[in-house]
């Protein structure tokens, strides 16, 4: 759903006209977007504290390169990025249609062909994503979306840019949503976390009418217990 702007939202980055919110997560906010041809996209704007960090940007700006590498199958396309703009943005395809999440609320639990579609779609989405270099980091049902009945998956490419960048590695934050994180992201460097990390309950997940965790980025990896 397409929320209005907020008073202090931009109305332009660059070449791109802002006509509403799609959402708000923990690196920043997503806004529905207008190229000048009429054709409509999805804008990632980075918040403010992550954009002053030169780190940052380095990072945003090689993990942007590797994103843009993906072929577009079963993913949403990484169209255009200005990691010096102030504040740095990232656009990509805009997918109109439903989560996974929203899906299984709708419809209940999937089965048979669905769940199949949704298993290929998503399969085939980390073979182009994993090819590229790139590690999803937070795979999950709400960043399955669906377009013509066919799974998309979105929200990759820029999670490490975040977690690699000091201030973030020193406080012990992680990006991702804990109840569909792979054990190891608790335990590895940014560095050391590999394409298994993306093998989460992601899809199994439509299977079940229980809801996600609502907990999601960024977040703090549990301290262990006394003596473990």
């Amino acid at each position: 759903m397409t929320l209005p702007l907020r008073p202090t939202d931009p109305v332009r980055l660059g070449t791109y006209e802002l006509i509403g919110r799609l959402g708000e997560g923990g690196m920043g906010s997503v806004f529905l977007g207008r190229m000048p041809d009429g054709r409509q996209v999805a804008v990632k704007v980075i918040r403010p504290e992550y954009a002053d960090q030169a780190e940052f940007r380095a990072r945003f700006r090689s993990e942007v390169e590797s994103a843009r590498r993906v072929p577009s199958f079963s993913t949403a396309a990484v169209i255009d990025a200005d990691p010096d703009h102030s504040p740095p943005y990232l656009v990509v395809e805009y997918v109109d249609g439903p989560s996974l999440t929203r899906v299984v609320a709708d419809r209940g639990p999937l089965s048979g062909g669905d769940l199949h579609s949704v298993a290929i779609g998503t399969a085939t989405a980390l073979t182009a994503i994993h090819g590229a270099g790139v590690i999803h980091r937070d795979l999950k049902p709400s960043n399955v979306l669906f377009a013509l009945g066919s799974p998309k998956v979105i929200d990759f490419g820029i999670a490490r840019a975040f977690e690699a960048t000091t201030d973030h590695t020193r406080s012990g934050q992680v990006v991702g949503t804990v109840s569909y994180m792979a054990p190891e992201r608790f335990e590895m460097k940014s560095e050391a976390v590999g394409p298994a990390a993306d093998v989460s309950p992601g899809v199994p997940s439509s299977r079940t009418p229980r809801p996600a965790a609502r907990r999601s980025t960024p977040t703090r990896p549990p301290e262990s217990s006394p003596g473990s």
